[in-house]
């Protein structure tokens, strides 16, 4: 009786180890291509666009299995500080 349950606590030892993290639960693709997106402007505030760009980045690597990264327009389109002087006219 002994050897049974020992087996058994470690059969459910090991179940934990065998599940894999990555498996997609079957409406995961379904449900995420119905998700609304919003789309990013240059338009919002700095910080929205953050949190779009984050958030479709998150969907999208769940989505595709990869890692997926957008930036902000804000952060992409902002002019380097040199370019912003030397385009300064003199006064």
């Amino acid at each position: 009786m002994q050897l049974t349950k020992a087996s058994a606590l470690l059969l459910l030892l090991l179940l934990p180890a065998c599940a894999d993290s990555a498996t997609r639960l079957p409406a995961t693709t379904k449900v995420l291509d119905e998700l609304p997106r919003v789309q990013n402007s240059p338009k919002s505030p700095c910080w929205q666009q953050e949190q779009i760009a984050a958030q479709n980045s998150y969907v999208d690597t769940i989505k595709s299995q990869k890692d997926v990264a957008y930036k902000a327009p804000c952060k992409v389109d902002k002019p380097s500080p040199a370019v912003v002087a030397s385009n300064a006219k003199p006064g």
